[in-house]
């Protein structure tokens, strides 16, 4: 799976209602552009679906409503009555929280290469979540990607090959993000932990893998 993000000003959020565009048909910093209707048949089938989550990890709300328009994904969303939900909705609407995120795949054979725009097309998405994340920016997807692996990992000898394949799909994301904006901490040019996670989760999937 996949991330991307994209910001939402103070004055979108009101009472426990937030709205904005969970993702734009500009490119990002990957490289990819979202095609106009990418969304159609993922909000048609499985809309009822997607989940309203902070930071990719927590369930905070469920989405009101969800529709595409001339700039992207226009959504409006409703934040739960929740510890969680209360912490989050506070930073929003003081402003510390600026950004959403979605979560999402790209079937097989939807997304193609534009030499004229250099960037890969996502004709096709399927969406998971969307919500307000702490960082709109690569290393966020990375960090929660890491922290999936690395749980997958340490159950050894039960990954069948469903997860395995899951795993691998997800390693070869994280390794183009890692590719397009190298994580970088908060001293100068230090690596996070989180970068020596994700490279021993590299390894320890590999041997796992081949059992």
């Amino acid at each position: 799976m996949q991330h991307k993000s994209v910001n939402f000003k103070t004055e979108d959020v009101e009472g426990r209602v937030f709205r904005g565009y969970a993702a734009t048909w500009d490119k990002d910093q990957g490289g990819d552009i979202i095609a106009p209707g990418a969304f159609t048949k993922t909000l048609g089938e499985r809309g009822h679906k997607v989940r309203v989550m902070y930071n990719h990890q927590k369930l905070i709300g469920k989405p009101l409503n969800m529709s595409e328009d001339e700039r992207g994904l226009n959504v409006e969303a409703k934040i739960s009555n929740t510890r969680t939900g209360d912490e989050v909705l506070e930073l929003m609407k003081d402003g510390a929280i600026d950004s959403m995120s979605i979560t999402y795949s790209v079937p097989a054979g939807k997304s193609e290469w534009s030499d004229e725009l250099k960037a890969r097309i996502l004709k096709e998405i399927k969406l998971f979540e969307f919500g307000p994340v702490d960082f709109a920016m690569n290393e966020a997807a990375i960090i929660t990607g890491v922290k999936s692996i690395r749980d997958a990992v340490r159950m050894g000898q039960e990954l069948n090959e469903d997860s395995q394949a899951e795993l691998a799909e997800a390693l070869a994301e994280l390794k183009a993000l890692l590719k397009t904006e190298p994580p970088r901490g908060t001293q100068g040019d230090q690596q996070p932990p989180e970068l020596a996670a994700f490279k021993a989760a590299v390894d320890n999937f590999g041997r796992v893998a081949r059992h």
